[in-house]
């Protein structure tokens, strides 16, 4: 029972325990459940090199003759879980390339750290000549007096102002009415009738100052001391008002000056008489920052720094580009060896809700898909609009989630489930009133034969002139062939009616079980106002968040000025500057906050697919954190003066991006979500495990009586619980990775002219949270359900590619201008950082990569595999028309799981009407299920290995619907026994009749619904695309027969011999192929070029680019 089998422990040979475990044991009734073996099942759900091992598995079960599951019971698995300890774990240090049985969306994410990576550390590098040039100047203090409005105003900020503010003179000399207002030696002694013996009774520090001109300026001119000519340094007076001698000194004559200033004038000195006002070292942070501050404000003359961060955009919007095109590439080679059912289907939606006929919708799109040609489509799926038994379910699932929180023994239980029983009733009520009215969501999945006419179709309706004018894109004819770069025809209309009236939208559809079938139909008011009252209450928890963070702030500053004031305290002195740090220790903890408010708001919202959802959840994430970050950051520190003061917006950039750069990436080693269940951990005492022991061996393996049975059920559905519930590892969460990824990304681009350092607080975060994600993922993390896609990590890297580089111009504009005098070059940097960041912005990704993608073009998919041939590498969960909910209780006679071609796969809907009840019903109680329950292990491809294999076993027949497929199993028609090697899922079987055409429905074909042990006799399906290639003959074939003969198909549909030319050669490769070799090979024949491809078995020449099939068959 622990591990999954069914069985009870005390009757299955279990495995043998480490050393270290403890197992508890009676004298007479065997091996006992103990907590040692949950701990284990803890880390037999880790992640592991299972998918060479399953297919292994896969061609042993296909030389015995044996289904999936028969085989992994010889073997001596007992199910997924012991399967999986058995494999091997992947290598820290391997390549991300290597996890890729894990989906693409992984391999993918690993490679969008490491592209992160590389750009701060190129960015680190070439910032580091700002580094040392900031390191050879020092006038901090002279942000004391800078005015934040007059920091990016492009006149001189030391120019004379005309006004004296009442100021009409030094105390000691006459007063002057227009004193100061223009340029002139006001303070010469001389012009007032003293000598050189009366001077020094007058002036306190006489100098060279007093002979030279100077006029009142603003007090944000700066203040720099002029360590050449100390007596031009322009110095603030108390009244708010500059002393200006750099401004005048162009008028000043310098040998005048000194032949007139003599004897005690003579000195070179700056101005210090009374009222002189001078800032302070202790006013600024240290000049160790390396900071932009370093310069003071209006001085900065450098012309190259800004241009540094000019090379930082171009070098940002490059490595985003190759980055991107290097992962689509990277997408493409992981997912070169699988078919999946997506890579034949489109999501269509505009739909008037009256499209309730396949078969018509099927013939418009057979029709109108593209232009001129008649389009072979394989299957319709519409997606129905369910609204009132979709918000029952929902209140179902919110019982199901108080359920899991409860023991089985709970009373609490028995409220809920009462609860839910009367929802389910309500809507097994209600059905028949429903199913009248049963209306299409307007939005259908359209299944291709070919793979080429979906890319097709998706091309047609996606291209500029279809989103913005409707219309077709048509040829300019001076330009190359198909360059589709004029408006066309207006693009087909889906009828209501016979009037063609419906433009429709047209996307690549989500594989199988991405898709929320439920939620298609809900109306865009309904889905506005819950993305409204969503973002609302994000939007509060971020004021909240704000409001906190700015209280510690002011609480912060206030410890800075304490700590200065009890300088001779050591004790006090350490304790407020550990109250400075709180508000970084709050930002970080209001970050993991919005964390769980954001998944709980995507969660709450409706949308049409999985990965739509976790793009909702990280978005959100990522705009609370960056708001909460940096917003936060700006808005308490907006003036430039407050950027340099200590605890202001250097400091606290410093201190908060380094705890929310670099902790984040730890938690997940910590992870809490495992250690919050230790509550539910420790309810499992050994009184209640010996209880457990007690009814398994008194009542198992068949129990005597009801009671026993119900009592044997329950303690089953206890381990079960404690199982997924307290012992399941966690696993990795996606759209919180990706957003602390952005964070960190957005917060240290945009912070790095103020502060160059932070790029490699980025470098340091980024690769952290790699080398500690990779750690957990390959060593914690329990294992994903389903592979991952590459969606996640290409809408990241486009939200990077469009904003980052964004905001690294507008970065360069607000933190550079202030400290440069010559403004003209930081505005002239920005000018061009925008638009380089703009043409970056709008510019597609795709146009960027379309000469890269070509010249990758041998990746391309093939489309000699049509969907008639792909499905039978699929498991049924992976078929649209099996996956939808109210499609899977339709009979096989209605809704067969393997569709023929030429036979009409269209559903009508009053058969659906027939089986709503059903299917409602079946939806309603998987809802309500209180344990979480194993499920099935997909593999890349639409592959499943089974959570409980079972061989032999007898499905029950349903009269109002099909019979369970057994996934790994064979399958065929009731009355009929399997076909020897026939495996549901393996794309080779052992045996295919002579002459067998890839697409051609062969009599007496299996179909879904086969249980094991009833007599039927069907031939074998032969399903091309997989390491054994083409048909072979069957195990039963005459001895001596066994020459291998290469054939290809003609445009006649007859098939030919290859010459003897090339026969022995493609035969020698075939078998380096089965070895392990590489699938496609060029071979050349009577002057022909052909390139052949033993996956798909289909052979394309090299001049016309036509395909064909190719078979290998026994002579």
């Amino acid at each position: 029972v622990l591990y999954g089998s069914g069985r009870p422990v005390a009757r299955i040979r279990m495995p043998e325990p480490p050393p270290e475990m403890a197992v508890r044991t009676a004298p007479d009734d065997g091996p006992k459940i103990t907590k040692e073996l949950f701990y284990s099942w803890t880390k037999t759900c880790t992640v592991r090199r299972i998918q060479k091992k399953y297919e292994m598995i896969a061609e042993s079960a296909k030389q015995n003759n044996r289904s999936i599951g028969a085989e992994m019971t010889a073997q001596g698995y007992k199910d997924f879980n012991t399967f999986n300890k058995s494999c091997p774990q992947f290598d820290l240090t391997c390549w991300p390339e290597e996890f890729a049985e894990l989906g693409s969306g992984f391999v993918l994410y690993f490679h969008f750290l490491a592209l992160m990576v590389l750009i701060f550390l190129l960015c680190g590098l070439v910032q580091i000549p700002a580094l040392v040039f900031y390191g050879g100047h020092n006038h901090l203090e002279g942000w004391t007096f800078n005015d934040w409005h007059r920091s990016y105003q492009f006149d001189d900020p030391c120019r004379c102002i005309g006004e004296n503010n009442g100021i009409l003179g030094l105390e000691a000399l006459p007063d002057t009415v227009n004193y100061g207002e223009t340029c002139a030696a006001w303070d010469n002694p001389y012009q007032f009738g003293f000598d050189a013996s009366t001077v020094g009774g007058v002036l306190q520090q006489p100098g060279l100052w007093a002979c030279r001109k100077w006029c009142w300026a603003a007090p944000h001119c700066p203040a720099p001391f002029n360590a050449e000519t100390p007596s031009l340094t322009n110095i603030h007076v108390k009244g708010g008002l500059v002393r200006s001698y750099s401004f005048c000194a162009s008028q000043d004559n310098e040998a005048s000056v000194r032949a007139d200033c003599t004897g005690v004038l003579a000195a070179d000195l700056a101005h210090n008489e009374s009222g002189a006002h001078f800032a302070k070292k202790e006013d600024a942070i240290g000049s160790h920052w390396l900071t932009p501050g370093n310069l003071g404000p209006h001085q900065g003359t450098n012309t190259w720094i800004p241009t540094l961060y000019l090379a930082c955009i171009v070098i940002m919007c490059v490595l985003l580009v190759l980055g991107y095109q290097h992962m689509v590439m990277l997408d493409i080679k992981v997912d070169a060896k699988t078919t999946s059912p997506n890579d034949y289907a489109l999501m269509v939606r505009g739909l008037p809700q009256t499209a309730t006929d396949e078969a018509a919708i099927m013939k418009w799109f057979s029709q109108n898909a593209l232009p001129g040609k008649t389009t072979e489509i394989a299957k319709v799926v519409i997606g129905w609009d369910v609204e009132e038994f979709r918000e029952n379910l929902a209140q179902l699932r919110q019982c199901r989630k108080e359920l899991q929180g409860l023991e089985v023994d709970n009373p609490q239980r028995k409220e809920i489930i009462r609860k839910a029983k009367e929802i389910t009733d309500k809507l097994n009520s209600a059905a028949p009133d429903r199913a009248a009215q049963l209306r299409s969501s307007g939005i259908v999945v359209v299944t291709f034969r070919y793979q080429s006419d979906m890319r097709d179709c998706l091309h047609r309706w996606n291209t500029f002139w279809a989103q913005w004018f409707y219309c077709d894109s048509a040829d300019i004819g001076c330009c190359w062939k198909n360059n589709r770069m004029w408006k066309g025809d207006t693009l087909p209309l889906f009828p209501m009616g016979d009037i063609p009236a419906n433009r429709i939208k047209v996307e690549r559809a989500a594989n199988p079980g991405d898709i929320n079938w439920m939620e298609l139909g809900i109306d865009s008011t309904t889905k506005r106002r819950r993305l409204a009252k969503t973002y609302l209450v994000m939007g509060a928890t971020i004021c909240v968040t704000f409001f906190s963070v700015y209280g510690l702030n002011k609480l912060s500053m206030w410890a800075t000025e304490e700590q200065e004031k009890r300088q001779d305290n050591i004790r006090d002195k350490y304790g407020f500057q550990a109250l400075a740090l709180l508000p970084a220790f709050l930002v970080m903890l209001m970050n993991m906050f919005l964390q769980i408010v954001a998944r709980g708001l995507g969660q709450h919202e409706y949308h049409e697919t999985k990965t739509a959802e976790q793009f909702s959840q990280a978005s959100k994430m990522s705009i609370g954190m960056i708001l909460n970050t940096a917003g936060v950051l700006l808005f308490l520190n907006a003036q430039p003066k407050e950027w340099y003061y200590p605890g202001g917006l250097v400091d606290n950039t410093t201190t908060m991006l380094l705890m929310n750069s670099l902790i984040p990436p730890l938690v997940p080693l910590l992870d809490f979500k495992f250690r919050l269940n230790w509550c539910k951990r420790r309810k499992l005492t050994d009184e209640k495990l010996d209880k457990m022991n007690e009814v398994i061996h008194r009542c198992a393996p068949k129990p005597k009586s009801p009671a026993e049975e119900k009592e044997l059920q329950q303690v089953k559905a206890q381990i079960e619980v404690f199982k997924q519930q307290a012992f399941a590892p966690s696993e990795m969460d996606g759209p919180r990775r990706y957003a602390d990824a952005m964070k960190t990304t957005f917060c240290c681009v945009f912070f790095s002219p103020v502060m160059p350092v932070v790029s490699f607080i980025g470098l340091l975060g980024m690769a952290l949270q790699y080398a500690i994600d990779k750690y957990c993922l390959l060593r914690r993390y329990k294992r994903p359900e389903r592979p991952a896609n590459c969606s996640m990590a290409m809408f990241t890297m486009r939200i990077i590619k469009k904003f980052v580089p964004v905001a690294l111009a507008i970065a360069i504009f607000v933190f550079l201008m202030p400290s440069w005098r010559d403004k003209e070059v930081v505005y002239s940097a920005f000018i061009t950082g925008i638009i380089i960041a703009g043409v970056n912005f709008f510019i597609p990704l795709a146009w960027f990569g379309r000469c890269l993608q070509r010249c990758h073009s041998e990746n391309a998919p093939d489309d000699a595999l049509d969907y008639y041939d792909a499905q039978f590498m699929w498991a049924k969960e992976m078929k649209y028309h099996k996956d939808h909910f109210l499609y899977a209780k339709l009979p096989d006679s209605v809704n067969p799981e393997y569709l023929k071609a030429g036979q009409s796969a269209a559903v009508g809907i009053a058969d659906v009407k027939n089986t709503y009840g059903l299917a409602t019903k079946a939806a309603a109680d998987e809802a309500s299920q209180d344990g979480a329950s194993s499920r099935p292990q997909a593999l890349p491809g639409g592959r499943i290995v089974p959570a409980f294999p079972v061989a032999g076993a007898v499905a029950s027949v349903d009269s109002d619907g099909p019979r369970p497929s057994v996934y790994g199993a064979p399958s065929c028609d009731s009355g009929g026994s399997a076909p020897p090697g026939y495996v549901v899922g393996v794309a080779t079987v052992a045996s295919a009749p002579p002459g067998y055409m890839p697409g051609v429905p062969v009599a007496g074909a299996p179909s879904p619904g086969y249980v094991p042990g009833v007599t039927c006799t069907p031939s074998p399906h032969y399903v091309p695309g997989m390491a054994s290639g083409g048909v072979t003959m069957s195990a039963s074939a005459p001895a001596g027969l066994t020459k291998p003969i290469w054939e290809f198909q003609s445009n006649s549909d007859h098939w030919h011999q290859f010459a003897h030319d090339c026969h022995d050669y493609i035969e020698r490769k075939y078998k380096e192929f089965c070895s392990g070799g590489q699938p496609k090979v060029r071979v050349n024949t009577k002057g022909l070029t052909l390139s052949l491809d033993f996956n798909a078995m289909t052979q394309m020449k090299a001049d016309t680019h036509k395909v064909s099939q190719i078979r290998r068959r026994e002579a």
